[in-house]
């Protein structure tokens, strides 16, 4: 495995990969599992980025040593701006402090109130679901709607997982609950106040216009925001393009990563996404550098 490793970092340089997910979410797999996968795959560093939640960094971190990964602790933050929904990845979190820890802990409680409603509605509707089985079915304390979707398709509720979401759970679906996330501004000074450093995630998921794009990135940069995913497994050439130059444009740090999730998102893999994506390096000692910066006075509107 080691000559594999050297191969594909003299071949392709040296790969990270700066937003996956583990079991402590939505994702399939240990930390463990997912250090060894990318210390198979050849990268240099991997974030944990899950879901409102640094439960899992400690494992990722004690499975990496005595490897060359380095493990960036790292958080995914669900967040909504305007009418929408906008995540926004923290890196370098400090993982003991306190007050984040708190507020991590309030955003999950809320989580789980909304699912537990969201399986009595189902209950009613006809479908046999328990959200304490979910917890010890999937291993984690961090039950998503795709958890939900995952369990229908397992027993046969639903041909495909895209049904759970356009018949049941999905917004306007009898079964759904709305959500109170906090805000995307709120979210950016969660991650400045445990010294990360906060990312816009995946903007190709949110499709907005290019001037709605740039109103967002405008609008966070005056509360805090320092960097985006400009590489990201689902970004086409052209919109990996009008990341960068958005980027460069304002200033922002670049990032990237794959999004990976294993099994909830079969397509996509550790660190190449769906094949092709390839996040250098060089990437990463600038949000190094960043991290404990003071986050910018907004700007005069």
């Amino acid at each position: 495995m080691l000559l594999t490793v050297i191969f594909k970092r003299f071949i392709i340089g040296t790969m990270i990969d700066l937003h996956s997910h583990s079991l402590y979410s939505d994702g399939s797999d240990t930390p463990e599992k997912l250090v060894e996968k990318a210390v198979r795959t050849g990268l240099s560093a991997l974030a944990l980025t899950d879901h409102d939640t640094v439960r899992g960094v400690k494992h990722a971190v004690a499975a990496a040593e005595g490897t060359d990964l380095e493990i960036v602790p790292g958080v995914e933050l669900s967040t909504f701006y305007k009418r929408g929904e906008v995540h926004i990845v923290g890196l370098f979190v400090d993982c003991t402090n306190r007050k984040f820890l708190e507020a991590l802990s309030h955003i999950s409680f809320i989580r789980e109130e909304r699912n537990r409603k969201m399986c009595a509605k189902l209950n009613i509707l006809g479908i046999d679901i328990d959200y304490d089985n979910l917890i010890e079915i999937y291993g984690s304390k961090t039950i998503t709607r795709s958890h939900i979707a995952d369990y229908m398709l397992n027993n046969g509720i639903i041909q495909e997982r895209r049904e759970a979401f356009d018949k049941y759970i999905g917004s306007g679906c009898p079964a759904h609950i709305r959500w109170e996330k906090i805000t995307a501004e709120h979210g950016i000074e969660l991650i400045k106040s445990a010294g990360g450093v906060p990312i816009l995630a995946h903007p190709v998921a949110y499709k907005l216009t290019n001037t709605e794009l740039e109103e967002l990135i405008i609008h966070l940069k005056k509360h805090g925001l320092e960097g985006m995913e400009v590489y990201y497994s689902t970004n086409s050439t052209s919109f990996t393009d009008k990341s960068m130059h958005l980027a460069r444009k304002h200033g922002l740090l670049v990032s990237g990563g794959s999004d990976y999730h294993g099994r909830t998102k079969p397509l996509i893999y550790l660190g190449t996404g769906m094949g092709g994506l390839k996040v250098p390096d060089s990437l990463l000692p600038p949000i190094r550098e960043a991290v404990g910066r003071p986050m910018p006075e907004p700007e005069e509107s």
